[in-house]
């Protein structure tokens, strides 16, 4: 009897140990490095070839990201790696989209669109001179983690609407920006929160929403690198560009 229980035993313990191997097995795959997400948002910047061209803000945007992805996962924070890799491929897919709407007004431009001087005149884009380079439109600017309209940005973005009442022609970018604090994802988020608003502000305004086009970059585009709560107030914004 006394073998038999021995044996009985022995393989209740085999069991036991085969079992906690494979659930430590799966705990440690769990946290790994997030190939398959680097994987797909290399392939999608790879697919993005048309935007190096005729979307370079966006896919320069989409490749900062990449490579901050995988910084991350080179430093084992495969958390952040993988929401990085998800921003990433997210960003080179809106990169394309974009190159794709101005693929025949960017391999075949009009001629006599030079680039005007004057367009290289730098202009203090802080709150405290909240005017943009572009043809007069204004950034406006958001509170920490909000992305309401204060009565200051509502005024700004009467007089928005104003200039695009007052030239018709032309389309708009709204490009929503976050300071550093929260996630990748969540910032990527807040910032297409932001220009939703702004979009819609203007669509109060008379401005027809198909003229107005939202893109978000987070925090991956700061106007000041600094963490002093002045350097998050002046990335916390709204910029326009025109097109």
């Amino acid at each position: 009897m006394f073998p038999r229980v021995t044996r009985n035993r022995t393989l209740r313990a085999a069991r036991a140990s085969l079992l906690c191997g494979g659930l430590l097995l799966g705990l440690a795959g769990c946290g790994g490095p997030p190939t398959e997400q680097l994987n797909q948002a290399s392939t999608a910047l790879n697919g993005a070839a048309l935007a190096k061209k005729c979307a370079p803000e966006e896919y320069e945007a989409a490749e900062k990201m990449l490579a901050k992805a995988k910084a991350l996962s080179a430093e084992g924070k495969h958390d952040e790696a993988k929401s990085a890799a998800l921003a990433a491929k997210k960003l080179a897919d809106k990169a394309q989209q974009k190159a794709l709407l101005r693929k025949e007004e960017c391999l075949n431009p009009k001629a006599g669109t030079g680039i005007d001087p004057n367009d290289l005149v730098e202009v203090d884009p802080g709150p405290s001179s909240s005017l943009n380079d572009e043809a007069g439109l204004q950034t406006i600017y958001f509170e920490y983690n909000m992305a309401d309209l204060s009565g200051d940005a509502r005024q700004t973005l009467t007089g928005n609407a104003s200039w695009m009442r007052n030239h018709p022609e032309k389309r708009v970018v709204v490009e929503g920006h976050c300071d550093s604090r929260g996630s990748t994802e969540y910032n990527l988020a807040l910032g297409e929160r932001r220009g939703l608003v702004v979009r819609n502000y203007l669509s109060q305004m008379g401005i027809v929403p198909d003229r107005v086009e939202v893109v978000s970059y987070g925090e991956e585009q700061p106007i000041d690198y600094g963490t002093s709560e002045s350097a998050f107030a002046k990335n916390r914004r709204a910029e326009f560009r025109t097109r």
